[in-house]
């Protein structure tokens, strides 16, 4: 018997369902108890807005019905601080009205009120109304809750990005050097198995480096514009450095790599490190999934709302529109995946594309089996352009 009775204390009880009825007629308030109550709710009254106010404190409520014309504290001033107040600020309100004049419901509806109605009130229609208002009330709240929810896990998993980045990158760092230092060191006094295998812990350090810098990158890049270090930059200085490091990788597949160079006058507010980088993947991408001999063209122009355009483009053998869209989303591989690094995380485009949008911008891809595929960095104007004598 205790067993049983100890069970049902820790049973939850199910949420209370209360009405809170705020009008100086106590007919008014007396007919909407009864109707409420009639449709499963507890109601609780107030005379006006002041007593309203200590109740909301005290309850936990799942509708308002509020009177605009009331002595002391009237519904508008209510409203306020139902709005303001950290238990009511989700709360469904019904301003029921005897005013026929659009400002009032329009300084309602400023005010936070869900929805109206006026009187004389139709009491055939009014149940059905407020239970709609009370239903829309808890889907809203259960969005707010839910996106509330993913803003937190998203914060909480760029910090862990970065946080768990730099810990593996402090000590790779030194990794890298000292493997650098030692396999120089034994250069031709080792046997060529154990010159290959060390040869291979470099070239692995050297890949885990890459992966880890390109998760911060891509941490970075989700933070949105807050983390962009903005400055002035010019076009032909940021297509240049896209191919920096790459030129050996066209080089081995005889690829010609072609940039139209749009002169030093042309500027561009961005952050110049994000960019640079986003260039540079798009780039080696080219270089990557270009056959033997083939051509990649890079360019840029502005266009008359003075946003740029910046793009690559190769003569691959493309890749189908499912498999693109899939590569646009981090951590996804498939065999022929286009912005994927090979064994690697599924990041290259993904990179891209967060950085154009962190900049308010958008990658834009097209791709043709068979013919190759362009990609795109349109990046919005973010300042007042910026020109230099040629």
């Amino acid at each position: 018997m205790e067993i049983k009775d100890d069970i049902s204390q820790r049973t939850e009880a199910p949420a209370r369902k209360c009405v809170l009825i705020v009008d100086d007629d106590p007919l008014i308030c007396d007919v909407l108890a009864s109707l409420f109550s009639n449709l499963g709710y507890e109601t609780v009254t107030a005379e006006d807005g002041e007593a309203a106010c200590d109740r909301i404190a005290q309850d936990n409520l799942s509708l308002a019905v509020v009177d605009l014309n009331m002595p002391k504290l009237d519904g508008f001033g209510l409203l306020r601080h139902i709005r303001q107040h950290p238990r009511t600020v989700d709360l469904p309100v019904i301003i029921s009205t005897g005013y026929d004049d659009r400002p009032s419901i329009e300084e309602a509806y400023r005010l936070g009120a869900s929805s109206f109605v006026t009187k004389p009130i139709n009491w055939a229609q009014f149940g059905y109304h407020a239970q709609f208002v009370i239903r829309n009330g808890e889907i809203e709240r259960d969005l707010r809750r839910a996106e509330a929810e993913a803003r937190a896990a998203s914060k909480m998993k760029n910090g862990l990005f970065r946080i768990l980045s730099h810990e593996l990158k402090t000590p790779l760092v030194a990794l890298i050097g000292l493997t650098d230092v030692l396999a120089e060191a034994l250069k031709d006094k080792v046997e060529a198995i154990e010159a290959e295998q060390l040869g291979h812990i470099v070239g692995a350090s050297q890949r885990l480096n890459r992966l880890i810098s390109d998760i911060l990158v891509l941490s970075k890049s989700f933070s949105g514009a807050s983390s962009l270090r903005v400055s002035n930059e010019s076009m032909t200085d940021l297509l240049d450095d896209s191919i920096v490091g790459l030129e050996a990788n066209a080089r081995a597949k005889s690829i010609k790599i072609k940039i139209a160079r749009p002169g030093k006058g042309l500027m561009l507010c961005c952050d110049s490190q994000l960019l640079r980088q986003a260039i540079k993947k798009l780039v080696d991408n080219a270089i990557k999934f270009s056959p033997d001999g083939g051509t990649i063209e890079i360019w840029a122009h502005r266009k008359p709302d003075h946003s740029t355009v910046i793009s690559v483009r190769d003569n691959g053998p493309g890749i189908s529109p499912n498999k693109l869209a899939e590569c646009l989303l981090p951590f996804i591989q498939e065999d022929m995946s286009y912005g994927r690094p090979a064994e690697g995380l599924g990041l290259g485009l993904p990179i891209v594309k967060a950085i154009a949008e962190a900049h308010g911008g958008e990658l834009i891809c097209q791709s043709t089996q068979g013919q190759g595929t362009v990609a795109a960095i349109w990046i919005p104007d973010m300042s007042t352009p910026v020109t230099k004598a040629a």
